[in-house]
Formats: C-alpha cells, sequence, structure tokens
C-alpha cells in the first residue's frame, strides 16, 4: 500500500512580504491548475509565474503536492466563507422562507461557480483532492450552517426530525448545487435548474 503524502506546508508566513510572496505562488497554482491541468504543474513552473523564486517557494512548500493542496485549501475556505455570508444576509430577508432559500441557494452556486474550472481540475485531476482537510471538513461546515438556518428559522420552518431533516436537506441540496455548476446538461439553463431547485426545497420544509 502506498504511502500518503504529507499534504502540510513547511510553515505559515508571518510577514505581511511573506504573506505576499506565499498568495502569489497559490494564485499562480491556481491559474496554472486551469490553464494546464494538474500534471503540468511543477514546483519550477509555480515560481516562474509567481515570479518568485524556487528556494523561497521551497521555504513553505516542500513539493508540489504540498502546493497544490494549499491552493485548493484556500479555495473550499473561499467557498465556505461565501456560503456562510449568504446564508447570514438570506435569514434577514423578508418574505421567509422563500427569499431566503431563493437568496441563499443563489449564493451557494455562485460560490461554485466563480471556482467552477478550478473544481473540475480538482475532482477529474488531483489524485489526493480528498484528502485535503478543508474538503473532509466541507460536508460538517455544511451541515452546521443548515443548522444555523434551521434554528434561526423555527418560527416558519418546522421539521419533525430537526436533525436528521437538515443532514438530508443540506446533502441533497449541495448535491444539487454540484450537478447544476458541473454538469448541467446543454438543454437545461442554470437560471431554470436554480428556480427547480428553490421550489423543491421549499416543498420539502
Amino acid at each position: 500500500m502506498a504511502q500518503a503524502i504529507d499534504l502540510t506546508p513547511k510553515k505559515k508566513p508571518q510577514q505581511a512580504r511573506a504573506r505576499a510572496s506565499v498568495e502569489a505562488m497559490l494564485d499562480a497554482c491556481t491559474r496554472l491548475l486551469i490553464d494546464e491541468g494538474y500534471e503540468a504543474v511543477s514546483t519550477n513552473r509555480v515560481a516562474e509565474v509567481a515570479g518568485v523564486s524556487i528556494g523561497s517557494l521551497y521555504e513553505y512548500f516542500p513539493h508540489k503536492q504540498s502546493l497544490v493542496a494549499a491552493a485548493l485549501a484556500r479555495a473550499m475556505r473561499q467557498v465556505m466563507d461565501e456560503v456562510g455570508a449568504s446564508l447570514r444576509t438570506a435569514l434577514a430577508l423578508p418574505n421567509q422562507p422563500h427569499d431566503g432559500i431563493d437568496h441563499w441557494m443563489r449564493g451557494m452556486i455562485a460560490a461554485l461557480e466563480e471556482r467552477e474550472d478550478l473544481l473540475r481540475v480538482a475532482l477529474r485531476e488531483v489524485p489526493f483532492f480528498w484528502s485535503i482537510p478543508e474538503v473532509r471538513e466541507f460536508s460538517r461546515t455544511l451541515q452546521k450552517f443548515g443548522q444555523e438556518g434551521q434554528y434561526k428559522s423555527q418560527r416558519v420552518i418546522h421539521f419533525e426530525d430537526p436533525e436528521a431533516s437538515t443532514y438530508l436537506l443540506m446533502n441533497m441540496t449541495w448535491a444539487a448545487v454540484l450537478q447544476t455548476v458541473l454538469h448541467r446538461p446543454a438543454h437545461l439553463s442554470r437560471e431554470r435548474l436554480t428556480r427547480t431547485l428553490v421550489d423543491m426545497v421549499l416543498k420539502l420544509l
């Protein structure tokens, strides 16, 4: 059995200049993943595109895999931040639950669409994608958002078994969002699928 690769960076940047350099490395890695695919990414290519020395890159990332993992982890954190912010806005809207559900579903889709090309490469080509901690924690974080939404909407949303219902509803919804963004048939517009998803979720409440 092959030994699992340690995806952990060597260290975290502490100074502003160092943080900017690492961000440039992650930006470069992301662009290369999207434009050329996982196999084309190398530490030398990332350093070249980022405009940093290879020595500087190796201060933080011991190999290509840790660099790619860091770039994808950043993207997943961004998705979760945006999904969480969308939920908080949704909960404050009038005409609940329709307006809130509509806003949150659109927020989820928008967060993925922003990183659609990167996610396609990650799911198709990166062999350790599901080993990245932020990816493994994604479902748990999504459940927390769902529980927050259910708790704050108790006056308009009633479940006989709130915990089980929230778990199932969030997993079904996220699967539908992924399909809408990454695998949508050409004859079905995203707007059509989004409206239908909102309608289906509302009927399940």
